[in-house]
């Protein structure tokens, strides 16, 4: 058989392209041991500070960087969150947890008497590691200590730690949280003050030894795989900004980055790239940074410049932001091993032309997002309690109160479901200060209101349908393009927070459940719309809702599917009994199935839902009552500190007097409007179902029955208005 030239040169080509492929930190193959990944540990840094390293900007330059999510599980802390970057999950630790010793005569004793088990001559053991397990037993995620040093161990690999940020008589070694197995041992190290100097000029008058540090380095570099450094200076330095001013503390970070670039630069000229993963890593933002909201840390990963840009995982799906729980998945990956008992995926490089402007832009954006969205929000959920209570009173002293002043009261009770569609636009306008997103959100939502009052012709009927319409579009839409709008809208997510990345937020989630209930059935009040559109309607967004690859939202997509079956029913004219009550609930688990099985079997980047049953299928049933627990717990810590929980109170507290007060007015509307009168009980029912099966159900409930008291008031209101 001939084989042309052609054919030849293709086959080379390709063989060259797999080569390279091959070499991708994602994707690397390991046919032996020789294989490592060296973690350097610097502290409460951001990425100016790392940028003004010569050595490591050429790293910055040639690797490829994001922004670190730092959340642990509950209230945040630096021993947490290095934890959790060696766990793979959302971790609980405590400093008296996190405390390392080199095996010696003492440690050795007090691991023995607490653990029972006779570690090596040699390594680092954490003594506590007893209290550490039983923190995360309790803990909110029921992380599992040691995860990634013990999937190393299990395959032959070694692990190492060493350095400290000890400061005068508190000993921190938590960095020994990100190499230890499951028993709180590591093959190697040195984790004790003999790596520590006297310096007078330094921070509590100590710095670390960069010379001893890089000889431990070599000595243990050949027989380890994976490999944490902690330089300890920048924690240091952070603990110790309070007592110095201005001048001394920019002198002193200057000599303390300078002193770690020459030993990366040393440690870069030693080791044997072509073989090593070099992982720089910030677990915790300095105290300065988290004071102005900037908590997302940097991360940078080096392999020798084959791979540069900005860094994905599916676990964010937002390029440029990662979790700190998908770093231990990535070196495992590196070293072609299957993560087990972690929440988080491994991370690739998208290319990027200029990854530092990339990053400075996309903080900017997150961080003032982040730093608004409280304030804002609060202002828009007190606006919305107050112009329902102006409603409602100027319901109850109608007799009192001029005809004139009802038309300028209902503009206001309107914006407050177009307020939602201007928060998901406001984005476009780019990165604005609070000044200038109050004006345009005001400005906006005012000129929208009145364009739908002139197009509706001030009929109240079209001007509800024409509101939920915009809101339902917009969210619709954005969601299938792929959330741009969403994912930096003050009423969307926190990436900060870290509570969601992708998809549709509570917030917005009950935004959308309740326009398509009103906006569906003032469509059958109006144009007498089959129920069966309807019903393909109702069907098109719960797949919008919970698709794994759009909405994302489970607990959403139940909420959607029970409220829309329940009115579909009642559409239908049909009671609803227990019999179909439990039919309900069997298509909710069948839509819930479904979306599994697509989410778990056909796609590429598996959503938390997949991850769940993942979690489940490993871990067992303790899964499922650790994530009831969570949101139970969630919901009631939500409860007691959003302003969502007044908006949801004050919405039945309005339904409740109207019900008896003006007599039988309800009852009046709902014969006028029955269709929407049925939409109105389907709101009621999600807001409960919404409470029940969300993490922060509350706050769904709340934008959701936004829509009922809404609609409710405008309607009575345009009745007065024409009786008087």
């Amino acid at each position: 058989m001939k084989i042309s030239k052609k054919n030849c040169i293709m086959a080379i080509t390709a063989f060259f392209i797999c080569i390279h492929i091959s070499n991708s930190f994602a994707y690397k193959v390991n046919d032996g041991l020789e294989k490592k990944v060296i973690m350097l540990i610097m502290n409460r840094v951001d990425f100016y500070d790392l940028y003004s390293m010569p050595q490591i900007r050429i790293m910055i330059d040639n690797g490829s960087i994001a922004l670190m999510n730092t959340r642990a599980a509950g209230a945040n802390n630096e021993f947490k969150s290095y934890a959790t970057i060696g766990w793979g999950t959302r971790a609980e630790a405590a400093q008296n947890t996190s405390t390392f010793f080199n095996i010696e005569d003492n440690s050795l004793a007090t691991y023995e008497r607490r653990v029972g088990d006779s570690p090596p001559e040699t390594g680092v053991i954490n003594t506590n590691i007893n209290s550490l397990i039983q923190q995360n037993f309790r803990g909110e995620y029921g992380a599992t200590p040691g995860a990634l040093g013990e999937i190393l161990r299990n395959n032959g690999y070694k692990t190492a730690v060493f350095g400290n940020s000890d400061m005068e008589n508190s000993k921190l070694t938590a960095a020994g949280l990100i190499a230890m197995d499951n028993k709180g041992y590591i093959d190697y190290g040195n984790v004790e003050d003999t790596l520590i100097e006297v310096a007078s000029h330094s921070p509590f008058g100590i710095k670390t030894n960069y010379d001893l540090l890089l000889n431990t380095l070599k000595d243990i570099y050949a027989k380890s795989n994976f490999i944490v450094i902690e330089t300890g200076d920048t924690n240091r330095l952070d603990r110790y900004k309070e007592n110095l001013n201005t001048t001394m503390y920019q002198k002193h970070k200057k000599e303390v980055l300078q002193n770690i670039d020459y030993f990366v630069k040393a440690m870069m000229e030693y080791i044997d790239i072509d073989n090593t993963l070099v992982i720089i890593a910030t677990p915790y933002p300095s105290d300065a940074a988290a004071l102005k909201g900037e908590r997302l840390t940097p991360i940078i990963i080096y392999n020798g410049g084959l791979d540069r840009g900005l860094l994905w995982s599916s676990t964010t799906r937002r390029t440029g932001i990662i979790g700190n729980v998908d770093i231990a998945p990535t070196i495992l990956s590196y070293f072609q091993l299957t993560p087990l008992n972690m929440i988080g995926r491994k991370m690739i490089s998208v290319e990027s032309k200029d990854s530092m402007e990339v990053i400075h832009q996309l903080n900017k954006r997150v961080v003032n997002t982040s730093v608004q969205r409280y304030r804002v929000l609060y202002s828009f959920a007190v606006f919305q309690m107050l112009a329902s209570a102006l409603a409602l009173l100027t319901i109850i002293f109608r007799k009192r109160i001029p005809s004139k002043i009802y038309t300028p009261i209902s503009l206001v009770l309107i914006s407050t479901i177009i307020a939602p569609f201007t928060l998901l636009i406001l984005p476009v306008f780019g990165v604005l200060n609070i000044t200038l997103n109050y004006i345009l959100l005001i400005s906006i939502t005012g000129l929208l209101v009145i364009l739908l009052h002139l197009i509706g012709k001030k009929a109240p009927l079209n001007i509800i349908l024409y509101s939920t319409l915009l809101i339902t579009v917009g969210l619709m839409l954005d969601i299938v393009l792929g959330q741009s709008l969403i994912q930096n809208s003050l009423l969307g997510y926190d990436p900060i927070i870290g509570a969601r990345y992708y998809g549709i937020g509570n917030e917005y989630m009950g935004v959308l459940i309740g326009s398509t209930l009103i906006l569906l059935t003032a469509l059958m009040e109006k144009y007498s719309f089959h129920k069966y559109c309807i019903i393909l309607l109702f069907l098109g967004s719960i797949i919008v809702i919970a698709f794994p690859t759009l909405g994302a939202n489970v607990g959403g997509g139940i909420t959607a599917t029970f409220t829309y079956l329940f009115t579909s029913i009642r559409l239908f004219g049909k009671k609803i009994t227990f019999k179909k009550i439990f039919y309900i609930l069997l298509l909710v688990l069948v839509i819930v199935g479904i979306m599994s099985v697509i989410d778990f079997f056909f796609l590429q980047y598996r959503s938390h839902l997949a991850v769940a049953i993942e979690q489940i299928l490993t871990k067992g049933p303790i899964v499922i009552y650790e994530i009831i627990t969570r949101k139970i717990a969630m919901n009631i810590r939500v409860m007691g500190v959003t302003v969502w929980s007044r908006v949801l109170l004050s919405g039945m507290l309005i339904l409740g007097i109207l019900f008896y007060r003006p007599v039988g007015v309800i009852k009046s509307i709902a014969s006028k409007y029955p269709f929407i009168a049925i939409g109105w009980s389907g709101i009621i029912v999600s807001c409960i179902v919404s409470f029940a099966v969300n993490d922060s159900g509350v706050v769904a409930a709340a934008t959701t029955i936004m829509f009922l008291t809404t609609s409710i008031l405008y309607f009575i209101m345009d009745a007065i208005y024409i009786e008087k």
